[in-house]
């Protein structure tokens, strides 16, 4: 039986910022097999790397994502609750997609990006297609896109028929959405629901799972058929796995 892939939930986040470069430098560091990163839109039109809709919980400013320019966001430090790291521009700065490809492009690896679309948001598809957009013009990344949006994922399919598509849900689901390769949801629904991985199989998705940071519970998704784990903590995730005596 194969180990599932491991991908660093907004990067090596355990220590540092979350969705920051130093996150995913790290990520790299601990050989993680993909990039984990929410995307949310600016006022002027650039995909950041953000999960919540507003910057309060994360930086020292307050602010909603789509009411404010790159430059705006770019004059907050997003290491303020990380005070040893907070001086280092990669640790406080707020990313743009390109600079994470860019990362990706540089670093030599072959390193997958799982992207999630976040909505809802006042721009709509307007988000899809800057992503779309984006995308083209990286060609040879391995990028997969993600949403709990069933709106989202039916606008990436009208742009784009090839690449891997994910539907994000946290409670028991419906239908999934037509054109989906995989399912996601978190650690405490797949494990309440102990079909959830068979179920995925036999209906020909892929089971990935998130957010996986202890060993034992890494342990048992990979006995049960995860394919892919999302993880803060990707070194000792990876470990964890290698270690078992399965």
């Amino acid at each position: 039986m194969s180990q599932p892939l491991i991908a660093a939930h907004r990067g090596a986040s355990e220590f540092l910022p979350e969705h920051s470069l130093a996150a995913y430098r790290q990520a790299i560091v601990e050989g993680a097999d993909g990039f984990e990163f929410d995307l949310r839109l600016t006022a002027d039109g650039h995909l950041v790397l953000h999960h919540d809709r507003t910057v309060k919980r994360t930086s020292d400013g307050r602010g909603a994502i789509a009411d404010m320019t790159l430059a705006q966001l770019r004059e907050l430090n997003f290491a303020a609750r990380h005070p040893d790291c907070r001086s280092d521009p990669e640790a406080a700065r707020i990313p743009t997609i390109e600079d994470v490809l860019g990362l990706v492009a540089d670093s030599g690896r072959d390193i997958r990006l799982y992207i999630e679309a976040k909505h809802p948001s006042k721009f709509g598809p307007r988000l899809e297609m800057r992503l779309w957009e984006t995308l083209r013009r990286w060609p040879g990344l391995q990028a997969t896109v993600m949403s709990f949006s069933r709106a989202a994922l039916k606008t990436w399919r009208r742009l784009d028929n090839t690449t891997p598509l994910v539907w994000i849900f946290e409670y028991p689901f419906r239908r999934p959405p037509e054109g989906v390769q995989a399912l996601s949801s978190k650690v405490d629904h797949v494990e309440s629901t102990p079909t959830f991985f068979e179920r995925a199989h036999e209906q020909g998705y892929e089971a990935y799972v998130w957010t996986v940071n202890d060993a034992e519970t890494a342990q048992r998704l990979a006995e049960a058929g995860a394919d892919v784990l999302f993880t803060d903590r990707p070194a000792a995730i990876r470990k964890a796995l290698t270690d078992s005596p399965r």
